[in-house]
């Protein structure tokens, strides 16, 4: 058909089958659709063929090519342009983050951010992230006091008796809260505010949320912080010495006193370490709360209060008189601090294990006086000799409604931690990790012993006869 020069080409045989009537239709108006359609392909036809035959007359030109692999690299070519992308497109902009209004007025407002996109870097992502968590609305709430003194039926509402600081529980924006009444020291009330957007950003499992607090006016001496309340919790004073029932505890094993004490442990070990609280500065029985459901746990309640309220003395001379406060505090020599907790906290293990109230008032027949007894002279006392004779002291000692029922090694164990806390000398006393620490693995024996003495549940005992 082709010729390699292009002097000749032959398609008048496809033309005239094409024309001749066999292969035309009958109809007048398809046949000069199809006659005009013939004379457009043969007109691109016959420029195609003059194309090529400059082509293959040039001298540059490849000798050994032909006009069928020419058209054939012509068509690859044509399919991979029609495959291949003219241009990019560029990724759509995800939509910037537009932050919330805050809670209440006094709160910051918060800007938008835009996201980042995935093909960055991961300093660039990490500066991103940490601008975005700092546009987010500030969760921290300013109450006015008139909404608290509405809620609270003007603080006429009968407080919670085992607080230790006036409390009232509440309806706040349906959501059922604790409002504490402390006295208010700090000389800038303006302070509160960002204090406590950081204070309001912790979040533990071991620690009653903080939502929110009332800056106090200059006609009250007072600050109201709010708390989230806690259903179906008593304080650890009330289910150790229930005024109604002494002789009933819901702590009634071994096991659950040791997992409240883990539990104070660990939440007082994020406040020291994790939080941007400074101590706690008011931990006590009343303090500690302990909740029902789905176990007995324990909850570490006023966080943050001794930095909004600036009060890092004893709340009052009843405190001081039931032991919890360290003795440097006491004697005013410094302020309350991580050590002054640890202190306190030791002394809640002590009355954790006997069941005692920290500080108790006996009348000295001899002189005729009262007489101050610790939690902590007793422990002290226990300790002292070696083998039996100590191990009959302790399990005199500790609390008999356990029933006699524990592992004497590990109550050991827990009172000798219990008094590394409260040594005299507050740089002698452990920090909280290694408190913490010490508590759980007390806490895996006792668990084991625990498991060791359980009644079996997968046998089964058959009295018919065989």
């Amino acid at each position: 058909m082709f010729h390699r020069n292009g002097s000749t080409y032959t398609h008048s045989l496809l033309g005239r089958l094409f024309l001749s009537s066999r292969f035309l239709p009958h109809d007048q108006n398809l046949k000069s659709r199809h006659l005009s359609r013939y004379r457009i392909l043969h007109t691109h036809t016959v420029s195609l063929l003059s194309l090529s035959s400059l082509l293959f007359s040039s001298p540059w030109f490849p000798k050994h090519l032909s006009f069928t692999s020419v058209f054939l690299m012509c068509k690859k070519k044509k399919a991979i342009d029609a495959t291949a992308p003219t241009h990019l497109r560029p990724p759509p902009t995800p939509p910037p983050v537009v932050s919330s209004s805050s809670f209440s007025s006094s709160a910051p407002s918060s800007s938008s951010v835009p996201l980042v996109s995935s093909g960055s870097s991961a300093t660039k992502t990490s500066s991103q992230l940490s601008a975005v968590r700092s546009s987010l609305p500030n969760p921290a709430i300013l109450y006015p006091f008139q909404e608290l003194s509405l809620a609270t039926n003007n603080f006429l509402s009968k407080p919670l008796s085992s607080s230790p600081s006036p409390c009232w529980k509440c309806s706040l924006r349906k959501r059922n809260t604790t409002v504490y009444q402390l006295p208010f020291h700090l000389s800038d009330p303006k302070s509160i505010s960002s204090l406590l957007s950081l204070l309001i950003q912790s979040h533990h499992a071991n620690i009653v949320p903080l939502l929110g607090a009332s800056l106090p006016s200059p006609s009250h001496h007072y600050i109201y912080l709010v708390y989230s309340f806690t259903p179906s919790s008593s304080s650890l004073s009330s289910c150790l010495r229930n005024p109604h029932n002494p002789s009933y505890t819901p702590l009634n094993t071994w096991l659950s006193r040791v997992q409240v004490a883990s539990d104070m442990a660990t939440g007082l070990e994020y406040i020291h370490l994790h939080s941007p609280a400074s101590f706690h500065g008011r931990l006590s029985s009343s303090a500690i709360l302990i909740t029902e459901q789905p176990s007995l746990r324990a909850l570490v309640s006023l966080y943050g209060a001794a930095d909004l309220s600036g009060d890092v003395r004893p709340a009052s001379v009843e405190e001081s008189r039931r032991g919890y406060v360290a003795p440097e505090v006491l004697n005013r020599t410094t302020s309350a601090s991580h050590q002054s907790d640890v202190y306190a906290f030791g002394v809640l293990l002590l009355e954790l294990i006997s069941g005692e109230e920290p500080v108790k008032y006996r009348l000295d027949k001899g002189t005729k006086e009262m007489k101050q007894v610790s939690v902590i002279d007793k422990a002290n006392k226990v300790m002292k000799g070696e083998g039996d004779e100590r191990k009959g002291k302790l399990r005199r000692w500790v609390d008999r409604r356990l029933n006699d029922s524990f592992p004497v090694e590990a109550a050991e164990r827990l009172i000798q931690i219990a008094l590394k806390c409260v040594e005299q000398d507050p740089t002698v006393r452990p920090d909280m990790t290694w408190v913490a620490g010490k508590l759980s693995k007390v806490f895996l024996e006792s668990k084991m012993w625990s498991d060791r003495l359980r009644v079996p549940t997968d046998i089964s005992v058959s009295v018919g006869p065989r």
